[in-house]
Order: C-alpha cells, then structure tokens, then sequence
C-alpha cells in the first residue's frame, strides 16, 4: 500500500464519524420491496439472494451523473472504466466476467450482442429518468437465462405520479463540463406519463497517461450525449394496464485507440479516434390483475438496437492506424409471465420467453498505412425459454424460495438451471439469516461463435461455432443483525462459485485468434457492511468486498477482478432542505494485463477517490447543488493504461414547478 493510500484511509476514519448515509439496502429493510430477486414484489426480509437498492433519494443525494457512478459505490461490484467520461465501461460481479452480468432496463436486456462476449457497455446510460437501480448478485439464470452467471442489475425507470411535476436543471464545471436535464410526469385522467430530456457534455481529459504518449503530448478526450426518453401507462380497463417505455440515446465519445507507426513502432496517443453510439431501447406492455389480485399476468414485447461506429485516420508524426467501421446490435423478446397467489403464505411466478439477437458488422480497419482488414459479421440466432418459482413463507419467521428454468438456445444443447434459497428473519431479535444454492448458464456470443475481425495484433479472429456455454454453480451464507443502539445494522455473507467450460481466446503463431472452452476456474470471497445512525439527521455506512480467484488456466480472468475493496458512504441532514454527503472508495487493483504488453500480469497500487456532493433548498422548488469528484485529484487507473479524469466541481440548479 503506497503512502497517499495509507493516508486516505486515515481520511476514511474521519468520514465515517460525519453525516453518512446508506446508498444500498438502508439500515432499515422491513418495508422496502424488491422487484428482481425474483420477478416477484417482495419485502427485502424475505430476499434471502444478496441486494442492493439504489433509489433516485440516493441519486440526488450524492449527485451521480450516470449508472457508472452510481454503481461504484455498490459492494460486490467492480466497475471498470476505458479512460474518461464515456469510454468503454464494464462491471464484474464478484469476480465472474464482464459478459457474465445482465443488465436490465425495465426488464429488458441491453447486454449488447455485437460486443466480443455479449457484455453491456455502461457508458452513456443518462439517470435523469432513473427511479431506482436494483442488483441482484450471485447466479441467477434460474429466473433470467444466459449471462446472469454472476448476477442482474436492474435500471427501473420513473413513472408519472398524481401530481404533475416538471423540472429544468443545469450544471456547470470545470473540464468544460456542460449538462442540461428537463423532465415532466404526472397523471391526468387515469394516463401517468413520464418524459425527460437530457444533454451531457464535457471536454474530458486525457484517456492516455503521460508514461505512453510518447512525443504526442497531451490532448483532451471529450464526450458527448443527447438522451430523450418517455414512459405512457393507461388503465383500458379496471383489471388491465398498457405500459410503454421508449429511450433513444445518441454520443460521441473521444478515445485513444491503440495503433502503430508504418515502422511498427506501438503508439497509445490517440487524438482523432472517435465513437458515434446510438442506443434505442422500445418496451410495450400489458399488466392485468384478475380475482382479486390471485393472477396477475403481463404480456411484454420489447427491442433493442445498439449501433457503435468508430473512426479514426492516421496521426502525423504517431499512429498509422485508420479505421471506419460499424457495429450494430440487435435483441428482440416477447415473453409472458403469471404471478399466482397460491394462498397467504404461497406466491407462484411462471413465465415463458423468446429472444432474438442479432449482430452485423462492416467497414475497414488499417493497421499500419497498408496491411487492410475488414471485419464482416451478419448473423443472428434465437432462444426460448420457460421458467417457474415458489415463494413460501412458513408463520412469521421462516420462507423460502426456488426457481427452475430450462433454455434452448438455437444450436446449443438445452440448459437446465435452479436456485434453492432459504432464510429466516426473527423479529424479536431483528436478525435476519439467508442462504442460497444456484446454478446457471453463458451461452457463447454470436461474436465468439460466428465473428469474424481484424484483431489488434494484425491477425483475424474467427469464430468457434462448436463452443459449449459456460455452466457455473455457487452458493453463499448470511445474515444481518440489528444492534439496537442508535439505529445500527451490521452483516456479511459468504459466498463461492465455479464456472466450468470458460471461455477464452487463444492465439496462433500467426496473431490469428478464435475463443475455445478452458478448465474451470472459482471464486469465493465475502462481503460484509455495517450501517448507523446515531443522530436523526446522521447517517453512515461502511461496506468492504474481499475477493479471491483461482484460475490459473488463461490470464484474462483475473485482471480488473481487485481483491479488495472498501467503500463509505455518508449524509448529514443539518436542517430541512440541507444536505451534505460524502463518499469513499478504496480499490486494490491486484493484477491486470498492461495496455503496452502482452500476456504479463501486471500488480497495480491501490487506489482511493473522495467525493463530495452538497444541495441547498431554497423554496418555491428551486435547489442549488454542487459537488467535487475526486477531492484529492488521485491519479489512477481502473484499467491499466487508460487514465480517469482528475479533480473536478461542478455547480447546478433546479427548479421544479
């Protein structure tokens, strides 16, 4: 551990003591309710799969710009950033893969299928239209299929309440930082609707640290989104609801793309590569409660298309590199699902689906002002899926819950996956004890099956249309304790988890790669937090992840996986209408592979970045707030060799009306 992180977690001992407050589950989870752990409404008590919530509260509170910012802080989760503000962004859950999380928007999956692994990137995902950000960790392709090996992250989006609210806000701030928002929603003779409208833009800094700019110098890497998003739900009927969500997002993002002088020298300055991204994600929906609330069946049609297109032309006196190429992903769903109450202590969920994916790739790649390459991919593929589970609860104390589901994915052997979860909450003692079994399923990407790419050694990759998914099981133990003295809640959980058949890339002696089925490689560590409030008005909360991962088989699966990380959160609450809050988070990178390497691990320095966010009531719905990323303008980097932005402030007002 370097000096400057030594003594910030010295800082941290300090910020614990201040105004804190919970980002997560709150101290307090009796009456929150949660959506995702098992397509079902439960009381947080009776989840016994590890959470967190992320409500729109928490998002003001600490002002986080977009979905990165507000995961970070989330125990369990690793976060990792391409640079600055926009760049290519990825979340590892408790050590499995990036392309091993699903994403939801609303209950649609934006994991992208044009991506090499089918990950979601989470760059450019506005929050301005976010109620709360639920996640769910450990396997949970029991209710939710391919890609929830490691767990689900669900964005939940605002709806319109009873009464109408519009709000403008603007913000300002150093790195040329310009963001403007606009939002309405209410409710208007049984209709609510909710439409927002947001632009975010700034100059950036540097994606590519001073040590691997050769003679290039310093350039800024900016980024910029336009979002627009809108949510109509009416009662057709007393028993029946039509939904609709729509979201177009638009950016252009700045990067250094890696590229090479006509000499082969490797260059990392990169001032003219850009992204231009677009992401449309649709959702229609039909809700009914018949028989008194005994069924409540949803019919769901949704779709997705994610377009990436990235150029770049030679650099005088630096990389050779040109490129123009287009990248689009396509994914489709009409599913069906049932929520049954069998009884006062039975709740049935059971549901069928199918998907589509699609992938098309095209343009040129130039690698060194002559050797052309072009990536050339159209292909598509299909899945059905059926799914069921059981809520139990037995008096007061004691429930259960277990899911079943079996995939057919077009071309793989069918897949069978369950979860067995039980727990217990005791309210006298309030201690709460859970424990879960799961297994679960990858199926392989379109790209890693059928792709074909110039890869950025100067050889092709070529897919692997034999490749068998990846299978996992895992398990895990915890419990919460209430304290009884001012306000307080501590707990941990256990958990471990093998993935059997992982997928890698290899290469030949030719630079010529393809993904092939490795050994197995594990997982385990544990996560533990403990919340107070001492004061009314003080709240705090501390949450620290340890991970350990054996694999030894390919060395991709360990880097960007930090084996520990720690994180504190906090608000004061000084008057009505005041608030300050804080946060701290302290990283142990462990290893990663280095940008200007290949095939060597690298340990990098631990880490830790201060935030600081205020907000002023001043009445008649104006709000002044500001806040400061990374107080102490640590340098460091989440993936090696991509720099994140420095210190920068930023000021806002809202007015609502």
């Amino acid at each position: 551990m370097n000096r400057n992180s030594k003594w910030m977690l010295a800082l941290a001992g300090t910020i614990i003591c201040l105004p804190v407050s919970a980002n997560a589950e709150s101290v307090k989870t009796e009456d929150e309710i949660v959506v995702t752990a098992g397509r079902l409404p439960l009381p947080t008590k009776e989840v016994a799969s590890s959470f967190t919530i992320i409500t729109s509260k928490d998002i003001e509170t600490y002002q986080y710009q977009t979905i990165v910012d507000a995961l970070k802080a989330s125990p369990g989760l690793t976060v990792a950033q391409s640079g600055s503000t926009g760049t290519l962004t990825s979340i590892f859950t408790r050590g499995a893969s990036s392309n091993q999380t699903l994403v939801l928007l609303n209950g649609l999956a934006i994991n992208d299928p044009s991506s090499p692994g089918g990950a979601a990137n989470l760059a450019n995902i506005p929050l301005d239209n976010v109620d709360r950000i639920e996640i769910i960790r450990g396997p949970q392709s029991a209710l939710y299929g391919s890609q929830a090996l490691g767990g689900v992250v669900n964005i939940i989006t605002k709806t319109g309440s009873r009464n109408p609210v519009t709000t403008l806000k603007v913000e300002a701030g150093t790195l040329a930082t310009l963001n403007t928002s606009a939002s309405t929603g209410g409710n208007v003779a049984g209709t609510d609707y909710f439409f927002s409208v947001s632009r975010t833009a700034t100059r950036g800094s540097d994606a590519t640290p001073a040590r691997l700019r050769g003679n290039q110098g310093e350039e800024k890497d900016g980024n910029e989104v336009y979002s627009v998003s809108g949510s109509l739900g009416h009662n057709l009927t007393d028993n029946l609801k039509a939904s609709g969500f729509i979201q177009y997002t638009q950016a252009k993002t700045e990067f250094d793309a890696d590229g090479s002088t006509t000499g082969f020298v490797n260059t990392y300055q990169n001032p003219d590569s850009k992204i231009r991204s677009q992401r449309l994600l649709t959702n229609l929906s039909f809700d009914g409660r018949f028989f008194d609330d005994v069924w409540k069946p949803s019919l769901r049609f949704s779709y997705a298309r994610q377009t990436a297109h990235t150029t770049d032309a030679p650099d005088a006196g630096g990389s050779a590199y040109a490129e123009d190429d287009t990248y689009t992903g396509k994914k489709a769903e009409a599913a069906f699902d049932n929520i049954i109450k069998a009884g006062e202590n039975n709740l049935l969920a059971a549901g069928t689906s199918i998907t589509y994916d699609g992938y098309e790739s095209h343009g040129y790649r130039d690698f060194t002002g002559g050797y052309l390459i072009l990536p050339d991919t159209n292909v598509d593929t299909h899945a059905l899926a059926f799914y069921g589970s059981d809520h139990m609860t037995f008096g007061d104390t004691f429930f259960v819950t277990v899911s079943g589901r079996y995939d057919k994915p077009k071309g793989i052997t069918g897949r069978f996956s369950y979860t067995i979860a039980p727990g217990a909450y005791f309210t006298e003692s309030d201690t709460r004890l859970t424990a879960s079994y799961g297994t679960g399923f990858k199926a392989p990407s379109l790209q890693q099956r059928f792709g074909y790419d110039p890869d950025s050694f100067g050889g092709y990759y070529i897919g692997n249309p034999n490749l068998k998914p990846e299978t996992s099981r895992g398990w895990e133990l915890g419990f919460e304790q209430g304290l009884f003295f001012a306000d307080a809640r501590l707990g941990a959980t256990y958990f471990q988890s093998t993935v059997n058949d992982a997928i890698a890339v290899v290469y030949d002696v030719f630079f010529n790669s393809t993904a092939v089925n490795v050994n197995e490689f594990k997982t385990k560590g544990v996560e533990a937090f403990f919340a107070i409030t001492p004061l009314e008005n003080v709240t705090t909360r501390l949450d620290y992840t340890f991970t350990v991962l054996d694999a030894d088989v390919f060395a991709s699966v360990l880097a960007r996986r930090p084996r520990h990380q720690l994180g504190i959160t906090a608000q004061w609450t000084p008057r009505e209408g005041t608030s300050l809050a804080a946060t701290y988070q302290w990283t142990d990178p462990y290893r990663d592979l280095p940008r200007d390497a290949f095939g060597f691990y690298i340990n990098p320095a631990p880490y830790s970045v201060v935030n600081l966010s205020a907000s002023q009531a001043l009445g008649h719905g104006v709000t002044l707030s500001g806040r400061v990323n990374n107080l102490f303008d640590q340098t460091y980097e989440s993936v090696n060799g991509f720099e994140a932005p420095g210190i920068e402030a930023l000021a806002a007002i809202a007015v609502s009306f």
